[in-house]
């Protein structure tokens, strides 16, 4: 027995990223044109030679499991090993929805003592980074514990967003804080780890029995750390939790930096995902694009700047797009102004509509937490009529069915959103 078999948690919520996540899972969120959120540690494992990957799913999980398939983009549709999505179900051991990411672990250890592999790599779907996981394993093995974590070192600003790691001279593990509202230490969990599988079966049984929603970063890690079982792994590349709408909106126009930390374009070993057959983008003599990330099936026949257009865009004659994220297959009007906006897939804006213009110290009025930076949500397929203003920190969101939003302006902070109730 040998090997490694990777265990990839994709079934979050992703309640901070607003609309972006109404209808997905977070690891499904489009990013940088043309990749899901969960293309980066697909290809991390494929890169690495971990070629046995386990995706666990719950929340929305259509678009995601139809986006992963079977594995090809990845040559991961394979005989033995592969791709495989296990799915929260009723059975004779299992019988609840994972309640917290060491739980999904847990409620399948009949598949984990099957695995002819001797270490098991648990990671995050909805992480943003490019590692060769080999580095982590040798790491591991040179350790001599069970249990290793990754650790990176974040602003200490944002500390009380992430599971926090204290280690002494040795490097060791002497304290573990999940989401402190401060500490001395700046290394995060990066939420990837490496387990010898015959003690985290073990593990996983012992700890079940005595918490209801067993979770890695609130109770494994901690009990590990008191044991000195567990080891710091310290990355030192790019590496980003999207957990809000502002880390999502910054993470995406950072890509068109000439300094970007991570570069999609020109890289010998690119971010695989499921291929786009469109034709190439067209730019018409009229149409004006400047640092800017175009994908494949767009016609620009406006003024593009500083924006990221997914495949299938259209941008009509006299349109201005400025420091905005398009997903596919969004329209924006002849003459229509958008600025500082995120726009999910289908979105049509009309003809002279303006859109994300005014002053970005006024929140959300529904989610002033979430959305108080000066940019705009535009819902999946929401149409916005011609001439409608719509201002900055605005929430705005048609039903899937028909998507028409009224007619009518929408202040700074405002919102309209069909089905509020399922944000």
């Amino acid at each position: 027995m040998s090997g490694t078999a990777a265990f990839i948690l994709a079934g979050g919520v992703g309640k901070r990223l607003s609309l972006l996540s109404r209808y997905r899972a977070k690891p499904a969120v489009p990013f940088g044109g043309r990749y899901r959120i969960i293309d980066f540690t697909l290809t991390n494992c494929i890169r690495s030679g971990v070629d046995e990957v386990y995706v666990f799913t719950q929340y929305i999980s259509r678009s995601l499991v139809r986006h992963i398939g079977i594995g090809k983009p990845w040559d991961l549709d394979r005989m033995t090993g592969g791709l495989h999505v296990l799915h929260p179900h009723l059975g004779y051991q299992a019988v609840d929805w994972y309640r917290g990411t060491a739980d999904a672990l847990f409620q399948n250890l009949p598949l984990l003592r099957t695995l002819d592999v001797d270490r098991l790599l648990i990671l995050s779907g909805d992480h943003v980074y490019r590692m060769d996981y080999r580095e982590f394993i040798d790491f591991h093995e040179r350790s001599g514990r069970p249990a290793s974590l990754g650790v990176v070192r974040v602003p200490r600003s944002l500390v009380r967003e992430f599971g926090i790691a204290t280690l002494d001279r040795e490097g060791d593990i002497v304290k573990f804080e999940e989401k402190p509202p401060r500490s001395s230490s700046s290394l995060a969990s990066m939420g990837i780890y490496i387990f010898e599988k015959e003690f985290l079966v073990s593990l996983l049984k012992q700890l079940e029995a005595k918490y209801d929603a067993l979770d890695f970063g609130k109770h494994v890690i901690p009990y590990l750390v008191g044991r000195r079982k567990i080891a710091a792994f310290p990355f030192k590349g790019y590496w980003l939790d999207i957990g809000t709408v502002k880390s999502y909106y910054l993470a995406s126009l950072e890509l068109l930096s000439d300094r970007s930390r991570l570069r999609l374009h020109g890289h010998t070993a690119p971010v695989l995902s499921t291929p786009d057959d469109r034709a190439p983008f067209v730019v018409s003599r009229r149409g004006d694009v400047r640092n800017s990330l175009v994908c494949n099936g767009c016609v620009i026949d406006g003024s593009v700047r500083s924006s990221i257009l997914s495949p299938g865009v259209r941008v009509e004659r006299g349109a201005t797009v400025e420091r905005s994220i398009l997903f596919d297959d969004c329209v924006v009007g002849a003459n229509a102004d958008v600025r500082g906006v995120i726009m999910d897939k289908g979105v049509v804006v009309g003809a002279r509509a303006r859109i994300g213009s005014g002053d970005p110290s006024v929140p959300n009025k529904l989610q002033p937490s979430y959305l108080d930076c000066g940019i705009t949500l535009v819902g999946k397929r929401t149409v916005i009529p011609p001439r409608v203003r719509i201002g900055t920190n605005c929430l705005v969101s048609g039903s899937l069915e028909n998507g028409v939003v009224p007619d009518a302006d929408i202040e700074d902070g405002g919102h309209y959103v069909a089905g509020e109730d399922r944000l």
